[in-house]
Order: structure tokens, then sequence, then C-alpha cells
């Protein structure tokens, strides 16, 4: 004797129009149908807040590249600032040379 397949009477053309829904029995599937919902909920709620965290991270990493680039600038100012020719330069203005005489040094005997 061939064994028969339990086969459910729902057909697609029943669950498209939602019969599986409003027959007896079907608190079960009201259940699963909501279950389903709230797994869809944390799934679009878990993609924005990744979303966003991406979003963030992007701008922070621009803002430390901008502030690389800043300090590279400030860096490079710095230490020309700190040349001899500069310095020279920049007191020439106020009729300031460098002296040709080395410096005394003084020594207190307290």
């Amino acid at each position: 004797m061939p064994k028969k397949k339990n086969k459910s009477n729902i057909s697609i053309k029943d669950i498209l129009k939602g019969k599986f829904l409003v027959e007896e029995g079907s608190f079960n599937n009201w259940r699963f149908v909501f279950f389903l919902a709230v797994l869809a909920f944390i799934s679009i709620s878990s993609s924005h807040w990744a979303d966003k965290k991406v979003i963030e991270i992007r701008k922070l990493q621009r803002e430390v590249s901008d502030l690389k680039s800043e300090y590279s600038d400030i860096h490079k100012d710095l230490m020309q600032s700190q040349m001899e020719s500069f310095v020279a330069e920049k007191v020439a203005i106020d009729s300031i040379k460098k002296s040709n005489i080395q410096p005394i040094l003084i020594q207190s005997h307290d």
C-alpha cells in the first residue's frame, strides 16, 4: 500500500487571499505572522542603526584627515620659524643684526 503524503489543504491562492488567517485554528498562524513582523522590524532597525554608524565613522575619518593635514601645516611652519635664517630675516626688519662677538658668560659666586 503506497504511503500518502500529508498535504495541507491550503493552496497558494488561499494564502494570497489570506484564508489561513481567518479560518479555525488560525491563532497559531497569527502568532507566526506577528513573529515574522517583529523579526522584520528588528532587521530594519538594525540596518538603519548600522548605516548611521557607517556615516558617523566616515565623518570622523574625514575630520581626522583634516586634523592631520592641519597638524602637518602647523608643524612645518613651526620648524621653519625655528630656523636661524628665518629668524634673522624677521629681525632684520627691526635693524637687528647677528653679532660677530662671542657672548660672555657671567658667573656669580654666592
